[in-house]
């Protein structure tokens, strides 16, 4: 099998390149392909003829796409359509992700795939375009939505480090740290999600919609809890409100995602253990 990679070098498609390394990968980066270029998707896509595309590239910048929302629209949003619509002419499967929050976080029993998103944020709204767009323009697509993604940091020129590899961070500068201790979620490790990808699109499932988060949820200053109790840090953790840090962008406040298609997953604990020790 054929797999092309975009967004090779990020926090989850080193992973996904990693989980795929016995098939045929052609992995792409920023500097491989402009997705942003309509013409140049296709031509590309085209070229390369791939039997499974895997779109891992977005704009995650929660606050930063409250200012630039055009550019997030195009990222989350209409790329992913321009790669919909190549990967249907070239009768290529697609994996794309999303996230939590496209959904409001007003639902206290967490969210099943088949919930209606409601985004309160530009960031979410640009990632609910992709799913739209995705479906617009091809039937053959898994679309997985994850939350609160950790793991080794990616190497490409936009990677992030995760709250994980933020905390210890911090913790080597702080003796106390103030962490808000709302907005309930699920942590999801890029190891385990690169390896329920490739369980889905060599499994007998239906093209569609799959939660695939670790079991669990947690607020921040849970997750952070459990990261310096696994390192045995001592540090001060001080549960604030989210008012402690004035941001731009809205935060649902409650955004588990439910799974209900694929086989369980570990929890997030059993999952930050692993990463951590």
């Amino acid at each position: 099998m054929k797999i092309l990679i975009i967004g090779s070098k990020g926090m989850l498609g080193q992973e996904l390149v990693k989980v795929f390394h016995d098939q045929e990968v052609v992995a792409w980066d920023r500097e491989d392909c402009d997705i942003t270029q309509k013409e140049d998707v296709q031509n590309k896509i085209k070229s390369v003829a791939p039997d499974l595309i895997i779109n891992a590239a977005a704009y995650n910048d929660v606050d930063g796409a409250e200012k630039e929302k055009d550019l997030a629209d195009m990222i989350n949003g209409y790329a992913p359509g321009y790669i919909a619509e190549a990967a249907d002419e070239a009768g290529a499967r697609l994996v794309h992700y999303s996230t939590d929050y496209v959904f409001p976080g007003d639902v206290q029993q967490g969210y099943r795939e088949d919930i209606m998103p409601d985004p309160i944020s530009a960031y979410g709204l640009s990632k609910y375009l992709g799913e739209l767009e995705t479906a617009k323009f091809t039937k053959r697509y898994f679309l997985i939505r994850l939350s609160r993604l950790f793991g080794p940091a990616g190497t490409g020129a936009g990677a992030k480090k995760s709250f994980v590899d933020k905390m210890i961070e911090l913790a080597q500068t702080r003796d106390e740290l103030d962490i808000i201790n709302e907005e309930v979620s699920s942590p999801t490790y890029a190891p385990d999600l690169a390896k329920t990808t490739r369980q889905i699109v060599e499994g007998d499932y239906d093209f569609g919609i799959y939660h695939a988060a670790n079991k669990g949820a947690c607020t921040w200053y849970e997750f952070a809890q459990a990261i310096f109790k696994i390192k045995e840090i001592d540090i001060k953790l001080n549960p604030v409100p989210g008012s402690k840090f004035p941001r731009a962008a809205k935060r649902p406040a409650y955004s588990v995602l439910l799974n209900t298609k694929l086989p369980e997953a570990r929890t997030w604990q059993e999952a930050l253990w692993e990463y951590l020790k």
